[in-house]
């Protein structure tokens, strides 16, 4: 195991950490179900959340709702659970090590691979979306499933979180901004390969991509998305949930 310090120096090099077994088996076993209750629409307390469809899927009727889902979006501001997964601790303490102590939450994000199928996501460095500065983001990318080469796992560049890559717009592309092959050091890429239950910390400058899924597994990953409270805005950012604070403090002028 790892120390801290070791952690964040190999974060500091390379943009991301793996760290294994983050969530127990009972922890991870309530996670899935409450994210399969979710998926299959199954929240009316809450009603649905945001979704991003898959384009080749949603209008099939043969496929269940879950194999239609792309991405569902801000469940931890919707739902208590989720939000009490977004502040666990045990991530928190990373997320402290990584980016210090005045922490704030934007959202999370569950990305679904479902058998056999899943769009592909192209090279792109989340900060590429987010107006704030300086781009200082880390993300939680957490393993419901077994993530493996066979089933689309992330894969990415390392060492690429150093500076923001101009991004080209794709108007008509379910990914609407990204980075071209030649645009970045392809031959250094690595999949980053997880078992269910462990998670990748990632920079927000860190190139990565991921490809569909062969396997007639799903691969789910539910991302968390934290940032520092001292960072500033570079345009208006009217996001409707709020910064909150979750540890440390608040700065004035600051997110």
């Amino acid at each position: 195991m790892p120390t801290p310090a070791q952690q964040k120096a190999f974060f500091e090099e390379n943009g991301y950490l793996i760290v294994e077994d983050i969530l127990n088996a009972e922890q991870l076993e309530e996670l899935r179900r409450r994210v399969d209750i979710a998926l299959e629409g199954k929240e009316p307390q809450f009603g649905d959340f945001e979704i991003q469809w898959e384009p080749y899927a949603r209008e099939r009727p043969d496929l269940p709702r879950a194999q239609k889902i792309r991405v569902m979006f801000h469940l931890c501001h919707r739902d208590p659970f989720f939000w009490s997964h977004a502040v666990r601790p045990e991530i928190l303490d990373i997320v402290e090590l990584l980016i210090g102590p005045d922490i704030k939450i934007y959202t999370d994000q569950m990305f679904v691979k479902a058998p056999l199928q899943g769009t592909a996501v192209p090279y792109h460095q989340d900060s590429a979306y987010w107006p704030v500065e300086p781009p200082n983001l880390v993300s939680c990318w957490m393993a419901l499933d077994d993530a493996t080469v066979e089933n689309g796992c992330v894969r990415v560049i390392p060492g690429s979180h150093k500076a923001l890559l101009p991004h080209h717009h794709y108007p008509e592309s379910i990914q609407s901004l990204g980075l071209e092959d030649d645009e970045v050091d392809a031959d250094r890429e690595i999949p980053v390969e997880l078992k269910a239950g462990s998670c990748m910390f990632h920079h927000s400058l860190l190139a990565h991509r991921s490809a569909p899924n062969r396997s007639p597994h799903y691969r789910k990953g539910l991302v968390t998305i934290y940032l520092p409270s001292t960072l500033r805005f570079t345009q208006p950012w009217d996001f409707k949930y709020g910064f909150k604070l979750l540890r440390g403090k608040e700065y004035p002028g600051s997110v």
